[in-house]
Parts: structure tokens; sequence; C-alpha cells
């Protein structure tokens, strides 16, 4: 009974929703009956579901389309509710990584060869910097062994070099974006004049080695140096900033040679646009570089001539100087304008240089020189070349010369380097690892530095200079391979070719004059390997091409070029770090033993090795 009171109602409802629906579908076509939907605001329209299957009725009753339209009415409503304020997060940065304010490297090695290196540094500061700095490097081994009956051809006698360097400097920067840097620094370089053997010395001076005394060919640069510095840290576009240094320098070395240098360095420089779109930079440079020089020599190296001797020691008997001492000021002035931009993917860097030259000729010469460069990338930075034209004028000083050659005549001849420079360079990124390019270069030089032996010391053991005026050309190329930094290879190379401006007649005919101390080609090739920071080692090896040194005349009285013969080297250096304050060194120059000659007469040593340490004072 039960179970039939409920079919029963079911079939009632049925019926009746039958009857409801056929009475429906009875009246209009027209469905007007308007749906308003009322609900929360929100600031999207919902997405509607398209019905991808029609709903069908089973029925006896034709059914009729009808047409249902409704729309949604939005209204925002003015909340009451105010959120509290959320305070600022507070970001908890990583520990700052330990520094270490200190550094001290020792070593040892043959041919009686110490090393100490010591480094002090404040540490971390946002406006702060101080420290110093001392390096010492020495050698003081011998040169072949003395002949037990006559004296040696091979003999050279001790060979010594010194070089001690000792640095303060300090920097601050200001409230107002002021860096004010100072630095105080003296250096001293000892070489010997020790370009003869023994059988050289006995020929020409009738002398035994045992019987000099070192301190008649030794030689010795003392430098001293100071140097301020203003810069101003803002860079912001249609910002004006600044920057100068004042560096003063006194050389005083052996044989009563002086030399006091100023040098007043300051650029001027205004960010800009171009065209609303383009960012540039606008500089002025200014240089001044003054030179003031003091010969007055006592003395002479070993083997000066005595006539030459005589004539440069013989004193004034007014003013008590030699009669052929030297005493000068020279002078470069140089201003160099210049513009800095990126226009269509192009970099461009245009300027001149414009320079009086008051070092070369007491008058004053003007001269002009381009600086320019323009660079740009094809194909996703897979290429990119860049084409240039420069030139200045450089002073090569007492300080300058004897850094290329120590072992040339006190009271040497200075000139300044005028110099035009064009070239064109292509870099090819060919992939994150690998790295090549190609370059060319026309150089025209005036007053180009180089040396040969000088004929007023009979022992052919001191340099005088030579300028040249000549034309080089210059085309090299490197390659680097970097494998995730583990492994990094390096071959590079580069061949000349000289053209001496100066010509002479021999004979009938009008010959170039040579050009010493300049080889025709150079290689290098490097392998570093860093294994996990804990083993650092570099191989290298250096070819150096035949340099000619001198000339000398044929039995049929023609002209023949002498040459150093080939110089290459394989040098090594290893490196173990036991822990972040400890490590371990060994570097050795010179692996194949090669008896090379960095100047005529002057053989070097056979294989310099070198074992030491570093180690950082641990700090709170």
């Amino acid at each position: 009974m039960r179970y039939a009171k409920f079919f029963s109602t079911i079939l009632f409802v049925t019926l009746s929703a039958m009857g409801f629906t056929s009475r429906a579908q009875s009246d209009s076509n027209v469905y007007n009956e308007r749906v308003i939907v009322t609900s929360r605001y929100k600031p999207v329209v919902e997405e509607m579901p398209k019905v991808n299957v029609a709903p069908t009725i089973t029925d006896t009753v034709s059914t009729i389309s009808k047409s249902f339209t409704y729309d949604i009415s939005t209204r925002r409503l003015t909340s009451l509710y105010e959120p509290s304020r959320i305070k600022a997060a507070r970001i908890i940065g990583e520990p700052a990584t330990r520094l270490y304010n200190n550094y001290l490297k020792l070593g040892l090695g043959n041919y009686w060869s110490p090393l100490a290196e010591l480094y002090f540094n404040s540490l971390r500061s946002p406006n702060k910097n101080y420290g110093v700095r001392l390096v010492h490097r020495s050698s003081w081994g011998t040169i072949g062994f003395p002949g037990e009956e006559t004296p040696s051809a091979t003999h050279y006698g001790q060979a010594p070099f010194s070089l001690t360097d000792v640095t303060l400097f300090g920097k601050l920067i200001t409230k107002k974006n002021l860096q004010l840097s100072a630095d105080l620094g003296y250096q001293s370089d000892f070489n010997r004049y020790y370009g003869f053997n023994d059988s050289t010395l006995f020929a020409v001076m009738g002398l035994n080695r045992d019987d000099l005394e070192k301190s008649s060919y030794n030689i010795a640069y003392n430098n001293a140096s100071v140097n301020f510095g203003v810069k101003t840290l803002n860079t912001d576009v249609h910002a004006l900033g600044y920057e100068a240094n004042l560096n003063v320098t006194d050389l005083f070395a052996s044989y009563s040679q002086n030399e006091l240098n100023f040098n007043l360095d300051g650029n001027i420089h205004y960010g800009f646009t171009l065209a609303q779109k383009y960012k540039g930079v606008a500089y002025l440079h200014l240089t001044y570089n003054g030179f003031f020089n003091n010969f007055d020599p006592l003395a002479l190296p070993l083997g000066a001539d005595s006539l030459f001797e005589a004539a440069l020691l013989d004193r004034d008997e007014t003013t008590g100087r030699s009669i052929l001492a030297d005493r000068g000021s020279h002078h470069l002035y140089k201003a160099n304008p210049y513009l800095d931009f990126i226009f269509s993917d192009f970099q461009i860097h245009a300027g001149a240089v414009v320079a009086v030259d008051a070092f070369n000729s007491n008058k004053g010469k003007v001269h002009v020189y381009p600086d320019a460069s323009v660079s740009k990338s094809f194909f996703n930075d897979l290429l990119s070349a860049t084409l240039y034209a420069q030139g200045n004028i450089d002073a090569n000083s007492w300080n300058q010369i004897r850094l290329v050659n120590p072992y040339v005549a006190p009271g040497s001849q200075v000139r300044a380097l005028s110099h035009y420079d064009f070239a064109a360079k292509l870099r090819f990124n060919l992939s994150k690892k690998i790295d090549f390019s190609v370059y060319g270069m026309y150089s025209s030089l005036d007053d180009d530095l180089s040396f040969e032996l000088d004929h007023h010391y009979t022992l052919h053991n001191v340099f005088r200079p030579v300028y040249d005026s000549l034309t080089r050309i210059k085309v090299g190329g490197n390659f680097a391979f970097v494998n995730d930094e583990m492994l990094r290879l390096e071959v590079k190379g580069n061949y000349y070719i000289y053209k001496n401006k100066r010509t002479e007649i021999q004979g009938d005919q009008r010959v170039e004059v040579p050009l010493y101390y300049r080889p025709d080609f150079d290689a290098g090739l490097a392998a570093t390997v860093n294994y996990h920071d804990k083993v650092i080692g570099r191989l290298e090896f250096q070819c150096l091409g035949r340099t000619p040194y001198a000339t000398t005349k044929a039995i049929d009285g023609a002209d023949s070029t002498l040459f150093l013969p080939l110089r290459y080297g394989l040098n090594l250096e290893v490196e173990y770090r036991h822990n972040k304050a400890l490590s371990f060194f060994l570097k050795a120059d010179n692996l194949l033993f090669q008896r090379y000659f960095y100047w005529q007469n002057y053989p070097s040593y056979r294989g310099l090795f070198l074992l030491g340490l570093t180690y950082t004072i641990p700090t709170k």
C-alpha cells in the first residue's frame, strides 16, 4: 500500500506538468518575461559556457522555438568598511660575506730570488677606503762560470735586479656625492750594467772581474710620487659631472739624474638626449704634462770613453757645473672634446685631440689628431665590427725610457711620440664558449722610441735611445675558448711590417735606415685550469720573432743586419688553495732553459723557479 501511494503521487505530478507545458506552448511565439539578476558587484564579465548539445523533448506535441533575452545591470555599492593600513615589510638580506683586510705573499726561488708582498685594506664602508701596499722582488744570481785559466767568454758575473714599491692610498666619499682620493708612493728599482763578459772586460780594459767595484756599474732609479683627485659621482642625465687629478712625480737616479713631472688631468662631462630618443654623453678632457730635467754627473758608468768622460766631467770655474750638463723643461698641453652615444644600434665615439707640443719644440707646435670610432653588431651579436681613427702625442721621459730599457745611458735625449692609427676589427661571438677576433691597423709614427749601443761606452753595455719616423702595418687575431670557467684556452698572434721614413745614400742608391728592436711577429698560447677554486694552474707559451739590433759592414762593403735569435719561452704557475686564508704556489719561468737575450749582450737566466705561500690573517 505504501509503494502504491508513492507511485500514484509521482504520476499525478507528471501529468500536471505535461498539462502546463501544453498550455504554455499554445501561447504567443514571443516570450516577454523579463529576468533581473541581482548579485554582488564584480569588475569582470563572467564567461557564459556554450551548450553544445541542445535538449530534446520526446513528445507528440511539436515544439516551437522561443526568443529569450536577458541583461545584467551592475550597480556600484559604496562600502563603509575601511581596511587597516599594512606596515612595510622588512626584508632580511643574506648575511654579508666575510672580508679580509690583509694579504701576505712570501716566496723564494733559485738565483737567490726572494719575493714579498703585503697588502692591508680597510673593511667594508660606504664612504671611505684606505690601505697600504708593499712589494719586493729581487734576484741576485750569476750568469755563466769564470774561466780557470783565461777569461771566460760566457761569464757575465752577477746579474741582479731589485724592485721595491710602497704605496699608501685613501678614498673618501662626501655627502655631496664627491669622491676625494689621495696616493703616496715610493719605488726603488735597482739594476746593473752587466752586459759584458770576462773576455771583453780583459780585452778592452785589461781588468779581471775581481778587480771591479760593483758600485762602478750599478744603476738605481728612485721614484717618489703623490696624487690628489676629486670626482663627482652624479651620473644623471642632464647633470654636469667633473673629475680632476694632480700627480707629482720626482725621479732621482744614479749619475746625478733628476726629473720632476707635474701632471694635471681632468674632464667635464654632461649627459644629454638626442631627438628625445637617443642618449649620449659629451666630454671635454684636458691634460697638462710638464717635465723638468737636470743632469750634472760627477761620475759615469764603467766603460765610458776617456775623452767623453773627460769632456762631460769638465767643470765650469764660475758655476761649478759640467760644461755638457743638461738642464731643461718640456711641456705638453692637450684638449680632447668628444661625444659618446648610441644611434640606431651604432655605438659612436666622435671627437678630436688638439695638442700643443712644447716638448720637442721650444716654440710650441700645434697638432690635431682624430679621435673617432664606430661599432655595430650583426646577426644577434654573432658578429661585431669596429672602425676607428685615433691619434695622440705622448712623452718619452726619463721615467718612461728606463721602464722600457733600464740599461740606457744617463742623461739620454728625450722626445715625444706623435702617432696616427687607423684600424678595423671583426669579432665573432660564435657561442658562449668560443670568441674569435681579427684586426688590422695602419700607423704613422714620428719619434718612435728604439735603442742602439752607445759608442761612448767601450764595453758595449750601455744603450742610447733612437727616435725613428716610420709606418707600421699590424695584422693579428686572437681566439679564446672557455669551458664552464674550468678551462680557458687562448691563442693570439701579430705580424708586423715596418717602413722607415728616413733614408740614406749608400753607393749610388738611396736605402731605408735600419730599424732596431722591432720583431717581425709575436705569438702566444695559454691554458688556464680552475678545478673547483681549489687548484688553479696556468701554462703559457710565448714566441718572439727575430729582432734586428745592429748593422755591420761585409767584406764587399754592403751592410748586413744582425738579429737576436728567435726567442721562445714556456712559463708555468700553479696555486693550491688550502682554505680561504692559506694557499701555496709554484711559479716557473723559462722552463725550456733557453739562454735568450732581452737586449744585445744581456743574456737571461736559464729557468727561474719560485716557491711560496699566501696567508691572510683572519679578523673578527
